[in-house]
């Protein structure tokens, strides 16, 4: 890191991730204007089906039944593109104060996808209290993201709960699966890539504790 032309690289990279975010926040505002239009659409023919007998329209109540799939599927893509908005702003600043509890809440949902290929379902427990931490937001996110992973290639099946706490001044991050095994949980806490992990999330601010009960 001494190294001049080094510190030429990190701040490049900074400035790569800038700019992906930026483009990917410019972008999935367009996707939420897209998703608002369909929405409003979808919600006219609604209004139109209830104010019309039901005669006119024979297979009324299929027409209603898609609809209202329809606006639900519009309402999961605005929260997966809102969550997406909020990650592509994460380079903003190298380092920021950010709520510990939004990041999980969005970083859960973004990573919901790859526990489902498992069979897996991602949920949270927030703290009901601001946990305000200044860090690095994306690598904080990449290495969450990175011991979400450790788990998922370890499990099949089950819920992997995520819950953001603070004890005294150290901020927490606690893991519970609800099927782990001693086994699992020893295979998991010993390999390599999980200790690294719990070092460089204490670099960053985060303590990351897996449980096999709760």
């Amino acid at each position: 890191m001494k190294d001049g032309k080094n510190i030429v690289i990190v701040n490049n990279n900074q400035n790569e991730l800038a700019f992906l975010g930026k483009i990917t926040a410019s972008t999935t505002h367009e996707i939420k204007n897209v998703l608002a239009i369909i929405q409003e659409s979808s919600g006219l023919l609604e209004d139109i089906l209830a104010m019309s007998e039901s005669k006119d329209y024979p297979h009324k109540d299929r027409f209603i039944d898609t609809l209202n799939r329809i606006q639900a599927q519009i309402q999961r893509g605005i929260d997966i593109t809102s969550n997406l908005n909020h990650f592509a702003h994460s380079p903003d600043n190298e380092r920021s104060d950010i709520d510990f509890n939004d990041l999980i809440k969005n970083l859960s949902m973004l990573a919901a996808r790859f526990a489902r290929l498992k069979k897996v379902m991602l949920i949270t427990e927030l703290s009901d209290v601001p946990l305000i931490i200044e860090t690095n937001s994306v690598q904080l996110q990449m290495n969450i993201f990175g011991a979400i992973e450790i788990i998922l290639n370890h499990i099949q099946d089950g819920t992997i709960k995520l819950i953001p706490d603070k004890q005294d001044t150290q901020m927490i991050l606690q893991l519970y699966y609800d099927l782990l095994t001693e086994e699992q949980f020893n295979c998991i806490t010993t390999c390599k890539q999980w200790q690294e992990l719990e070092s460089r999330l204490l670099d960053l601010g985060i303590r990351i504790l897996l449980h096999t009960k709760r």
